[in-house]
């Protein structure tokens, strides 16, 4: 029989309203859920362009890096409406986006460019990503020393000062006590010969590593293209006097002492000498050549300016534009006029601090360059050679007689030289010495295929210290002197203080010669919290 219930069709209804509430909530949540992904994967999506953007602004300032190393340093007013708005920091549109910059050039004691770079998008400007990128450039100048090669019988020894960062693509060869006040690296090998318990002595800023080679160049001939563009370049034996903003120089044989203002006449800030080629010679008075591609410089410089010779360049104390028999030393070597430098920043360095001092916060030795004379502390110096660059040690420059042809270029004298039953007058050169005691050299010197050194530095006593303050960058290192291997003691030319001009790290002289391996190298990079307003 058939059961009925009361209220049967009453029970339909509540479970269909409670079924229909069941899937009107899911519904909601599920269109919930849905529009909370959406916005979540859009801002992700905006998040992750302005990523992108603030990649975007790094990238469209190290592209003007790579058109030009110092960038950084370029008035803004010379600029374009659109790059100067990047270098001032504004924002810039890009895509459906904006990006802004800001970069921290290097200083004495940060050697990095440092970019940060923040951005974000049109549609969600408060959703911001910033990087900040530390990067550095290879070159030659931001060391002290640079060589491809060392030499076979070199050495770096007591008495020997490196005031900056020194590396070889050769072997390093060190003995006994010198000192090295900033890191030290080398590609091919070491010969290290310094007792274990005078390293930390030796290695102020850590023992020695070893890394990539840097590219050498072939020769200097880029710098010719420079130097054409303000008819600078000069064929045969040239002089010149630093004297200031201007340039004295005489050329070949002329008796003429041309004057050139580097502001002025030399806007692109380079001077070439072209002629015959001829790295080494047999003879002391051969480099008085006329037609050889050498010049012979001295003085102060006040502004920028590089020298390159397709030869020779040599390095005198005296005004090379003089021919008379000198009498004394005119200059103490090359200098600065407006800069001076010191171990320490207000410039109270002396005795070992005056090239390098110990900043005990950042545990690294400084090293700053200072105004002087009321100058702007911006001089700077370039000396490229396609060969060598020599200090000057025998002879002297004199005018030739071209209807004489007994006469040269250079001082001699007529001697008598007798013999059994008769004599002959003979042409004798003058071997006038012509190296001070102690020679200063501010400068970045280049020697792209021969190296840096004293002319005959075996020959003669003890010439005191080379101290230079800059760059050298030489194919295969030259000797500046002999000592004794007991004691380390200078016996003939000079003993080394080669202290890096800290400018180099983020200025270059005029056009300088990069590696041919160049880039720029990332040291950090990394997101940040902090962005640009």
């Amino acid at each position: 029989m058939k059961k009925h219930y009361k209220n049967e069709k009453g029970i339909v209804l509540p479970i269909v309203v409670i079924v229909f509430s069941i899937m009107l909530i899911l519904g909601f949540s599920l269109m919930n859920t849905t529009d909370s992904e959406t916005k979540i994967n859009k801002r992700d999506e905006e998040s992750k362009k302005a990523l992108q953007y603030a990649e975007a602004g790094y990238n469209a300032y190290l592209w003007h890096l790579n058109d030009d190393v110092n960038f950084y340093s370029i008035e803004p007013d010379k600029l374009d409406e659109d790059t100067r708005k990047l270098v001032n920091g504004e924002a810039i549109e890009f895509r459906d986006g904006f990006y802004k910059v800001k970069v921290e050039k290097p200083s004495d004691t940060d050697r990095y460019v440092k970019i940060t770079s923040t951005g974000w998008t049109k549609s969600n400007p408060s959703n911001k990503r910033t990087i900040v990128a530390k990067i550095r450039k290879k070159q030659f100048v931001h060391q002290v020393y640079v060589s491809e090669n060392d030499g076979s019988n070199i050495w770096w020894t007591s008495g020997d000062e490196c005031h900056g960062p020194y590396h070889t693509n050769g072997v390093l060869r060190v003995q006994k006590t010198p000192k090295f006040y900033d890191t030290v690296t080398y590609s091919d090998g070491i010969d290290d010969q310094v007792r274990t318990s005078n390293k930390e002595h030796v290695y102020l800023a850590g023992e020695p590593k070893k890394v990539e080679k840097l590219g050498f160049p072939k020769n200097n001939e880029d710098l010719k293209k420079w130097a054409e563009k303000d008819n600078m370049v000069f064929n045969g034996r040239t002089c010149i006097y630093l004297d200031g903003d201007n340039v004295k120089i005489r050329n070949g044989n002329s008796k003429e002492i041309k004057s050139y203002s580097i502001s002025q006449n030399i806007k692109n800030c380079v001077i070439y000498v072209e002629g015959n080629q001829k790295n080494e010679y047999r003879n002391f008075y051969d480099k008085f050549d006329l037609n050889a591609a050498n010049v012979f410089v001295s003085g102060t410089l006040n502004g920028k300016l590089t020298i390159a010779a397709e030869n020779n360049i040599y390095i005198t104390a005296i005004d090379p534009t003089i021919w008379d028999m000198p009498e004394y030393f005119t200059d103490k070597g090359i200098e600065y006029y407006g800069t001076k430098f010191n171990g320490k920043k207000d410039g109270t360095g002396t005795g070992s601090e005056e090239m390098s001092a110990l900043d005990s916060e950042k545990n690294i030795y400084t090293r700053y360059a200072l105004k002087k004379n009321g100058g702007d502390g911006k001089d700077m110096l370039g000396l490229v050679a396609n060969n060598d660059v020599m200090i000057m040690h025998y002879g002297w420059f004199k005018y030739k007689n071209e209807n004489d042809l007994d006469d040269e270029s250079y001082q001699y004298d007529w001697v008598k030289e007798h013999y059994l039953f008769w004599y002959r007058w003979v042409k004798v050169p003058k071997k006038i010495d012509v190296a001070p005691k102690d020679i200063i050299i501010d400068s970045a010197i280049f020697a792209v295929n021969g190296g840096f050194g004293f002319e005959d530095y075996d020959i003669g006593g003890s010439k005191g210290h080379i101290v230079l303050w800059g760059n050298i960058t030489q194919n295969k290192r030259k000797e500046v002197g002999t000592f004794n291997s007991n004691n380390g003691e200078n016996i003939t030319g000079y003993k080394k203080k080669y202290a890096h001009d800290p400018r180099m790290f983020y200025d270059y002289p005029p056009h300088i010669l990069e590696p041919t391996n160049v880039g720029w190298e990332v040291i950090e990079w990394k997101e940040i919290d902090a962005h640009l307003h």
